[in-house]
């Protein structure tokens, strides 16, 4: 069988936002957070904090594919509210009121107030969103335009997926593989949140050091068998909801369908001996993203004496 590695290597530089890109949105994301700061500075108001959050702030976001926006979002955590009753805080349209002021001449496009979020777009395709919380007993709130202040915490989930990637049983691969299953996403249009991806990856992960294609292989195995069991995706921190409570029948098989022909086409990629068939079968998942590789020599087929399945311990062929 081909080792697959180096054209995931390829793959992986491919869907990762490059270092200038990052920069140009870091440097927008900057802006708007000296806006605010001389907003609320104007107004005599305490000063805000700041929480990069979601993809960006993960490293798991991924090159998008033809006209789709890039989403980043950038917490504002408004202060003084700490020692002040929720019922005695400020209503959240109010505080999406002063963010909106505070951002609105930024860009040439209208500002979007949302429920969750005040949206900025812009027109080199990106657009910023800007939640807004107050902290109390260490719980983060959410202001909801709808709901009210409502428990929700981006920072505790950035930190519990980071402080995995950290943990030697997991590592660097686990973002990769987070970064492929949003890329196969993204490709075949599957309906699934990129933290809803996220949770799965990691709750099912098998490491498999050196070879992205089987980790990915057992990781999306795992997840299958999972979902067929139950049909569940816990958010890990507060309040930890089922981020698929109200999926319909319909939703759920899909999903579970298009797994299951990712698995195929990465058993079949991972078995084949040629390194450009073995391409082939993976770009009906991945797109042309996915570099084609070369037809194989004997001299270049790896060979392995594994078993076919193993257990859920990162050896399975």
């Amino acid at each position: 069988m081909a080792n697959l590695q180096n054209l995931f290597d390829k793959f992986n530089e491919k869907i990762t936002l490059t270092k200038a890109k990052g920069d140009s949105l870091k440097t927008s994301r900057d802006a708007l957070r000296s806006d605010v700061k001389k907003w609320f500075k104007d107004k005599d108001k305490k000063q805000p904090k700041f929480c990069w959050q979601g993809s960006f702030a993960m490293k798991t976001v991924t090159n998008q594919l033809g006209d789709k926006e890039y989403d980043l979002d950038d917490g504002i955590y408004i202060q003084g509210y700490e020692d002040t009753e929720i019922d005695d805080w400020v209503v959240p349209s109010t505080v999406h009121t002063w963010v909106k002021d505070a951002v609105k001449d930024r860009t040439s496009i209208d500002v979007i107030d949302k429920d969750t979020c005040v949206r900025v777009p812009y027109a080199a395709g990106y657009h910023i969103d800007l939640p807004i919380y107050i902290c109390k007993d260490d719980v983060a709130y959410l202001a909801h335009k709808g709901k009210g202040w409502i428990e929700s915490d981006p920072k505790a989930f950035k930190d519990w997926f980071v402080g995995k990637v950290t943990d030697t049983n997991y590592g660097e691969q686990l973002r990769s593989v987070v970064k492929y299953l949003k890329a196969w996403r993204d490709y075949k249009g599957i309906s699934l949140k990129g933290i809803e991806i996220t949770i799965l990856a990691v709750n099912n992960f098998d490491k498999y050091d050196g070879r992205d294609d089987k980790s990915l292989r057992n990781t999306v195995k795992d997840i299958i068998t999972t979902l067929e069991s139950d049909f569940k995706c816990v958010k890990p921190v507060t309040p930890g909801e089922d981020l698929f409570d109200g999926a319909s029948e319909t939703k759920k098989q899909s999903i579970i369908s298009a797994l299951k022909t990712l698995k195929t086409n990465l058993d079949k990629a991972i078995d084949e001996k040629d390194e450009k068939k073995a391409s082939e079968h993976l770009r009906k998942s991945f797109g042309d993203r996915f570099p084609l590789g070369k037809e194989s020599t004997q001299s270049s087929y790896v060979a392995s004496s594994k078993p076919g399945v193993l257990g859920n311990d990162g050896r399975s062929a």
